[in-house]
This record gives structure tokens, C-alpha cells and sequence, in this order.
């Protein structure tokens, strides 16, 4: 038997029949995962924290999306299932093809995922970079084995819009809670960790032994702005 992947959550009654399955062996995981049952934490699956308008999202891509989960037992699938990543509490959800049946990933199984929006995004368990990171995914935007590494760790919180502090909102009728993304980034080579903001002097003191190739780079790029495009640009050419 595969180890199991997921955990049912409570968002649907799993009424669908293993007919629904597109093969025997996606039938044979349903199967396996059903023993779990629903998840006991006061979760209601999918529901979000608000009602009406609300500004940003809770989730990576706003729609279920294709891509693919490998296990830390280096198994792959994707093929068949449908995905849709939460920022706020740090889940990946996903379902079959064609079903309604949602499932909620373990994420001590989760050895890393990718999910197909714009372009290919890839994430892994930051606690395998950063151990006091728990709980939590990076995004990864460089990935090194000899040189420096950068992630993008997006955490999601919920705010209700405060409409005593917000006048000028308040008088234009634009009062809206939101879901706000607070991003650190991360520089890491040889187990050594680097929080960084998008400043010039913060990414040079994360990268004291390629300085002077990443000091090259700023001066060959005066005019751009020091935005995640500028620091991943930095990361390559100091790797390179």
C-alpha cells in the first residue's frame, strides 16, 4: 500500500462514487485515504474567513490549477488532480479530476509541489532549509546546490477594514476587509540562513563572499528598481 498522501477534509460529503475515478489505481488511493475520515480541528475546508467584498486572497492562484506533488518517498503524481494552495494556513488541497471530492494534503508527507499559474511556481518544506521555519512552504526562486539559494516565504493574513480609522474609504463607500501578504525573502548557502528585505545593503550583507559580483550587478542595473526581479537577477549573476 503507498503511503498515504491525505487527510479528507469536511468541505463536501465524499458522496461520489469510485466510478467517478478515472482508474483503478486513483480508485485504490481513495481507498487507502478514507480510513482518516474528516479532520478534527475546527477546519471547514474550504470556507474563507469573510463575507462580501474583500480585497486579495487567500490562495496562491484563485482557481485550481494543474501541477504536481512529490512525496518525501520521491513518488510523483499530478497527472490526474487539480491543486489550490492556501497562504493563510499554509495547506494544499487538491482534488481529482472531474470530482468533487476535495482532499487535504499531510504535509509531513509533502517532500515538495509545483503549481502552473503564469509560469511554473515550486515550493518545498521550508523547515528543510531553515529548521525554525515550521509548518510553513518557501517558494523556490533560485536553487543552488554550491551557491546561493533563494526562497520566497508569502504569509497571508486576514483583516477586517477598521472603517473608524478609514475616513476618506469610509466617505467614498471603498471599506473592504483584505487578505494582506506579508513576503520575507531568504538567501541560504551552506545551511546558513539570511532573512533579506528589498534593499540594496540588506542583499549585500547576505552575500559576503560573492560582494563584489552582486555590488557588480546593482551598478550595471542603476535605474532598476530593487524589487524581487532585481534580487533574483543578483542571486544569478553573483552564482554565476
Amino acid at each position: 500500500m503507498k503511503p498515504a498522501l491525505f487527510l479528507f477534509t469536511s468541505l463536501l460529503a465524499c458522496s461520489v462514487t469510485y466510478s467517478q475515478v478515472v482508474n483503478d489505481e486513483m480508485g485504490q488511493d481513495f481507498k487507502d485515504v478514507s480510513k482518516f475520515g474528516s479532520r478534527q480541528s475546527g477546519f471547514e475546508g474550504l470556507q474563507t474567513y469573510h463575507s462580501g467584498n474583500v480585497e486579495g486572497s487567500q490562495f496562491f492562484s484563485p482557481d485550481w490549477t494543474t501541477g504536481t506533488v512529490t512525496m518525501i518517498t520521491n513518488e510523483q503524481f499530478g497527472k490526474n488532480y487539480l491543486f489550490l494552495y492556501d497562504k493563510v494556513r499554509q495547506e494544499l488541497f487538491i482534488k481529482p479530476k472531474d470530482s468533487s471530492v476535495v482532499l487535504l494534503a499531510d504535509k509531513d508527507r509533502i517532500g515538495a509541489f509545483t503549481l502552473n499559474t503564469d509560469k511554473v511556481h515550486s515550493f518545498v518544506p521550508a523547515s528543510a532549509y531553515d529548521p525554525s521555519n515550521t509548518g510553513n512552504f518557501f517558494e523556490v526562486l533560485v536553487k543552488s546546490d554550491k551557491g546561493y539559494s533563494l526562497f520566497k516565504l508569502i504569509r497571508t493574513r486576514f483583516v477586517k477594514a477598521d472603517q473608524h480609522r478609514d475616513m476618506m474609504s469610509q466617505a467614498t463607500g471603498e471599506v473592504n476587509d483584505a487578505f494582506q501578504d506579508q513576503i520575507t525573502y531568504y538567501i541560504i548557502k551552506d545551511g546558513v540562513v539570511h532573512a533579506v528585505a528589498l534593499r540594496k545593503n540588506s542583499i549585500l550583507k547576505a552575500l559576503p563572499s560573492v560582494k563584489g559580483k552582486a555590488s557588480e550587478y546593482f551598478d550595471n542595473h542603476p535605474d532598476s528598481p530593487v524589487d524581487e526581479s532585481l534580487l533574483i537577477g543578483t542571486i544569478l549573476y553573483a552564482n554565476s
